[in-house]
């Protein structure tokens, strides 16, 4: 390929890198009627599930995690235990999770 069209290609592609200047992000919107009814139904009483993420201390994070070993449960398991003693509801079958289930 010649330097020219090397050049030509180039300037057609965005840069690969972040720039300085940082890319408006996308305003949400609102979700219609339409959409909401188009969606597929959830088996009864599931949630869409979605992700958290909170910065601890590692000293918590390791003693969090000994903790779940012990009691043979998984990190999340733990959590949402914990949450439900907040007073917050939390099911058994949201506890239990997903993992392992057959047929879902």
């Amino acid at each position: 390929m010649t330097s020219k069209k090397l050049g030509a290609l180039l300037r057609s592609v965005p840069p690969a890198t972040a720039s300085a200047e940082a890319a408006p992000s996308p305003v949400p919107r609102p979700e219609s009627a339409h959409e909401r009814s188009s969606r597929p139904a959830m088996s009864a009483g599931a949630e869409q599930e979605v992700p958290l993420q909170v910065l601890i201390p590692e000293r918590v994070r390791k003693r969090l995690a000994v903790k779940a070993a012990e009691e043979g449960r998984s990190l999340r398991a733990l959590m949402l235990t914990a949450i439900r003693s907040l007073g917050i509801e939390v099911t058994d079958e949201e506890i239990k999770g997903k993992r392992g289930r057959k047929g879902t």
